[in-house]
């Protein structure tokens, strides 16, 4: 064999060899970012399905309280119509798949027209855990949950923002006309 010809030989081996580390090198900077992206998605996914159950979870637990009451009727106090709307909404949020936690907040509410007797401006006052709610009143259901998510405390690492928060606060609620 010729000098040249192993020259060749040894050339063309230590370019494969320059060539698998330089595609190491590629896969190292590009692979967290890759994942980076899929999990991002992921946790995006999770966030939504989580706000839609909240959504819905509200959904049904005012078609209970827009119910009536009465003698004669499913519920016979107010109380008691309200205590199961609650009990509806826990319900559907467990059967869908969101921890009720003690951050969680499920609260009745009723909705007031305050000076311009208009509702759904900005000065309506809402009344938490109401009483003597009446034919016509806007009651409804406010959910506040804590989404857990690492994804908060990831994204400090790159701001000069060091909070530290381990979730996101969501919450949804639902009005209806009383019955």
């Amino acid at each position: 064999m010729s000098k040249l010809s192993k020259q060749n030989q040894l050339s063309s081996r230590s370019k494969r060899w320059r060539e698998r580390g330089q595609s190491m090198v590629e896969l190292a900077l590009i692979l967290p970012l890759f994942l980076g992206l899929v999990l991002a998605i992921m946790e995006i996914g999770r966030a939504w399905a989580t706000k839609q159950s909240l959504t819905l979870a509200a959904r049904e637990g005012v078609r209970v309280l827009a119910l009536p009451y009465g003698a004669g009727l499913t519920f016979s106090t107010e109380g008691q119509k309200q205590d199961a709307a609650l009990k509806t909404v826990s319900s559907y949020l467990a059967n869908s798949g969101v921890v009720v936690t003690a951050d969680t907040e499920i609260t009745v509410v009723r909705q007031l027209p305050m000076g311009d007797q208009i509702l759904d401006t900005n000065d309506d006052k809402i009344e938490e855990n109401y009483t003597n709610g009446v034919r016509g009143d806007r009651i409804g259901i406010r959910i506040r949950h804590k989404f857990d998510t690492a994804l908060p405390i990831i994204l400090t690492m790159f701001s000069s923002n060091q909070s530290g928060q381990s979730g996101v606060n969501m919450g949804a609620s639902c009005y209806l006309e009383h019955e």
